[in-house]
């Protein structure tokens, strides 16, 4: 084949065809669309191929503005400024369209990159001036914070924050723009403010900006940058305004009230301008919020001192000493809060160790002040031992060593420091007479005489009291009354009343209460307000049981001194003279003085004199607030149950309430007598508590074991314990008490106490019933034989057997016992025995006696129809029933002629 031939073959037109495709294929890879270059992310200035594939492209198409735009764009980033400036001539004739920002954008970087090669003057200011009016052009048609923030950027660049400041306030009034837009352009020409060191102004338009904020938290954060503005321009009213109005009623107080930081700006600027009621309130917030800022803390509590707010300085000041630097400013603070507080413990605590830390006179005194108040020993040891070293003791503080070191160390050791503390500032007087009182205390007589000898004033009046007063303090209180009673005649009158209160003191100790008494009337006379001598005085008698002498010092101490202790015990003789007229003469001066209320002696008698006189609701109350100042008293509460439940109208929360304490399985319950185990049991009975009344029922059976009325009581609380076995063997052992020839109503014996004035043999019986209940009772008691006064427990068990001792077949059983036959009896008592073999639990039949609840109710109600059955059994039931039955029975009951109890059984075979 020929060359002509072969070429014509390679260039026919399916050849070609093909060869075009990949072509297109190639330059569709290779080459982007034009729209591509929109995007100058697409394109690289370090590329020149990109570059180079521009400049050719934008000759091709010199009017598309996308191509040329995205040409400028990468000739600017590549740094050919002269080149970009030809390419961008074009553009400024654009129409506007959606690149109107990219142009402007791009003219401006352009622009900024001329300035920055540092041109001649006509053409930098030319710069200058196209830069300022790009940069509002551009905020005003930039749509989002993106596009704002890189207009910012770039004309921070420019170098002149007062003039970009001015454009941005500028624009507000321009431009009628969103509030979001507004408040973002107030912030950037706040910003330059502060560049260009203008914070005040920064601050107004900080303020501007958060008026017109939305957002929490912008709002906050521009409400902060306000603040530090005003604080940075310097404080005065317009900072504080500015801080009221920011945090003021508005609707995102709340919110901003969450940010500590806010808080503690305003506050930075109202305490300066002496607003202390705005930066408390606001301190008060952020601490909230900082609840472990320390210093915060100490700034509140020193601007509450400031304020005189003490009671709400010390709340904080226990937060304080967590971390308190001994000594420093903070430590002096706490001292003198607790101090101005009077807290003296906490106080004397904090001056001590300041004191102890470095010399420093308002600590040391403080201190001293403190624990010679308490006193306490211990505290004035260790100031003086810390004082020592650095100056003289005074007199007082000589004194004060010696009497708390002996109480709390050594004297040996006293004697040691008083010694080097007189050699370090050449014995001074004070310190050697302190050092003559130890010595005798020691028993060194020698070494103290000769120490005497050498001090003025020796062995007179004064000097001999002093010694008996260190003798007494060492323990040797024989010595110091010897030595006080060679006084001669009465004793000086500078020195009288601090005789005869160590006489006195030391002639208790020795029992010489002749002595005592009259020394402690020498002083009476000399202070006859001193309640402590009068104490004194009190015991006294109390020792030698001198109740004419007592009742005078009690009459002379309500009448000099008003003393409510003397009041009570004027009550109390008053009481065991049972003299009622003047009781209650005492009692009604009483009520007028508030202090009684705290006075238990007042609420007792109280109590027995307003149930004399059937005022229930008083009895109550005293009764109350006895259990109030006593805790849960034996004696009050009985009285107090029995009270309550002899109301027709039972307060069963006052009951709750009264034998709650009672209630603690741990073993810290108070103790229970067994006539308030009575009162228990009546009270959980009656509260619906059975299982817990059991044990107290049981508890009682030491003291009633034969009690008819309390017995069936026991049964009823049985039987709602679950245990109706039991509780019909316990009602029967009941009816074998009451058939018995030898049952009588027998009275428990217990000791005086208050329920006794209340409910018992003091006064009428049943006082607290009405003329009803009379007329059901006391028909009851004449047919049971129970004629005889009743006590608190027998009647609360009257008023719950009521029914049962009316229903016709126990009447039957009580009247066969007044009369006394004895078959008929029989017959009664060995069916109820025939029942309780067969089925103690089943109903009871129609021919015997009813015996649990259900068989009384059901016998007083016509067509009661039947009960169902019940197949529970001792053995099966609790532990607690088995219990009291056992116990029950300990106590046998003599038969009525034979024993009925057991079956019938044929006679033994001789």
């Amino acid at each position: 084949m020929s060359v002509d031939t072969r070429r014509e073959s390679l260039l026919n037109a399916p050849a070609l065809m093909f060869m075009s495709a990949v072509l297109l294929v190639a330059f569709w890879v290779l080459f982007p669309r034009q729209p591509a270059f929109r995007d100058p992310a697409n394109l690289s200035a370090n590329d020149a191929l990109s570059v180079a594939y521009l400049r050719v492209l934008v000759q091709s198409d010199p009017n598309n503005v996308p191509l040329r735009l995205s040409f400028v764009q990468v000739l600017t980033e590549a740094g050919m400024t002269d080149e970009a400036v030809l390419a961008f001539d074009p553009l400024q004739q654009a129409p506007e369209s959606g690149l109107t920002y990219e142009i402007r954008l791009a003219e401006l970087k352009l622009s900024l990159q001329q300035l920055f090669r540092h041109p001649p003057e006509d053409v930098e200011a030319a710069l200058r001036k196209r830069i300022a009016e790009l940069v509002p052009a551009l905020l005003r048609i930039a749509d989002n914070d993106n596009r704002v923030s890189l207009v910012v950027k770039l004309a921070e660049q420019f170098g002149e924050p007062t003039v970009l400041a001015e454009t941005f306030e500028q624009l507000l009034v321009m431009r009628n723009e969103t509030s979001e837009k507004k408040s973002r352009w107030l912030i950037f020409a706040a910003k330059q403010r502060m560049a260009a060191a203008q914070p005040r102004l920064a601050a107004r338009n900080l303020c501007q900006a958060f008026l017109l904020e939305r957002t929490p938290k912008k709002k906050t954060e521009i409400a902060k940058s306000c603040l530090r503005a005003y604080l940075q321009a310097g404080i005065d009213q317009e900072a504080l305004k500015a801080a009221m109005k920011v945090l003021g009623a508005s609707a995102s107080a709340s919110s901003l009230r969450g940010d500590a930081e806010l808080l503690l700006l305003a506050a930075n600027i109202a305490e300066p301008l002496d607003d202390r009621e705005h930066a408390l309130a606001w301190l008060e917030e952020s601490s909230r919020l900082l609840p472990r800022d320390q210093k915060l803390a100490e700034r509140i509590v020193r601007l509450q001192v400031s304020m005189g707010l003490l009671d709400e300085s010390l709340a904080r000041a226990a937060s304080l000493r967590t971390s308190l630097v001994p000594g420093s400013d903070r430590h002096r603070l706490l001292a003198h809060i607790y101090d101005w507080n009077g807290q003296s413990d906490e106080a004397l605590t904090l001056w001590l160790s300041f004191a102890r830390h470095q010399a420093d006179e308002e600590a040391e005194a403080r201190a001293f002040a403190l624990a010679q108040a308490k006193p306490d020993y211990e505290a004035v040891v260790q100031l003086l031992e810390a004082v020592m070293p650095r100056r003289r003791l005074t007199a007082a503080e000589a004194e004060a060593y010696v009497k708390a070191g002996l109480n709390i160390a050594q004297p040996s050791h006293v004697e040691q420091q008083l010694r080097k503390h007189a050699e370090r500032f050449d014995n001074p007087a004070e310190t050697m007479k302190a050092l003559t009182d130890v010595l005798v205390l020691q028993g060194k007589p020698r070494a103290a005489l000769s120490l005497y000898e050498e001090m003025p004033d020796t062995h007179n009046g004064r000097q001999r009291l002093a010694l008996a007063k260190l003798y007494e303090e060492a323990g040797n209180a024989q010595k110091s009354f010897n030595l006080l009673l060679r006084e001669s005649g009465s004793p000086d009158p500078a020195y009288a009343e601090e005789y005869w209160r160590l006489l006195a003191n030391v002639a208790t100790q020795l029992g010489q209460d002749n002595h005592a008494s009259k020394a402690y009337e020498k002083v009476l006379s000399l202070r006859p307000k001193d309640v402590e001598v009068l104490e004194h005085l009190q015991r006294l008698t109390a020792r030698h049981r001198d109740d004419k002498k007592s009742e005078s010092l009690a009459q002379y101490g309500w009448d000099r001194l008003r003393r409510i202790e003397d009041l009570q015990r004027l009550m109390r003789f008053s009481w065991k003279r049972k003299n009622w007229k003047e009781l209650d003469h005492w009692l009604s001066l009483a009520e007028s003085q508030p202090s009684m209320a705290q006075a238990p002696d007042y609420w007792y008698f109280r109590s027995i004199r307003k149930m004399a006189s059937g005022e229930r609701d008083a009895v109550r109350h005293a009764l109350r607030e006895l259990l109030r100042l006593r805790g849960p008293d034996p004696e009050v509460t009985e009285a107090l149950i029995w009270l309550l439940l002899s109301d027709k109208k039972i307060d069963h929360a006052l009951l709750q309430a009264v034998v709650k304490p009672y209630h603690n399985p741990s073993g810290t319950q108070p103790a229970v007598s067994p006539p308030l185990a009575e009162a228990l049991a009546a009270a959980e009975h009656t509260l619906g508590r059975s299982i817990q009344a059991a044990p107290r029922y049981l508890q009682t059976l030491t003291k009633r074991p034969q009690d008819f009325l309390w017995t069936l009581t026991l049964a009823d609380n049985m039987e709602w314990a679950g245990c109706p076995a039991s509780a019909n063997h316990v009602r029967f052992y009941a009816l074998q008490l009451f058939a018995s020839p030898s049952f009588s109503q027998k009275e428990v014996e217990y000791p005086a106490r208050l329920s006794q004035y209340l409910f018992g043999s003091k006064d009428q019986l049943l006082q607290h019933a009405d003329r009803d209940d009379l007329k059901i009772l006391q028909p009851i008691r004449e047919r049971w034989n129970l004629t005889k006064p009743l006590d608190s427990a027998q009647y609360f068990a009257l008023r719950r057997q009521t029914e049962r001792l009316r229903s016709s077949g126990w009447e039957k059983f009580a009247d066969a016992v007044q009369k006394d036959d004895y078959p008929a009896l029989s017959a009664q008592l060995a069916q109820v025995s025939r029942h309780l073999e067969r089925q103690p639990a089943d109903p009871a039949l129609p021919e015997t006696m009813p015996l649990s609840m259900d068989d009384v109710d059901r016998s007083t109600r016509w067509l009661a129809g039947e009960a169902p059955p019940n197949e529970s059994a001792v053995h099966t039931e609790l532990e607690i029933c088995r219990q009291t039955l056992a116990k029950l029975r300990e106590t046998p009951v003599p038969p009525l002629m034979r024993d009925i109890s057991k079956p019938d059984k044929e006679p033994a075979k001789q």
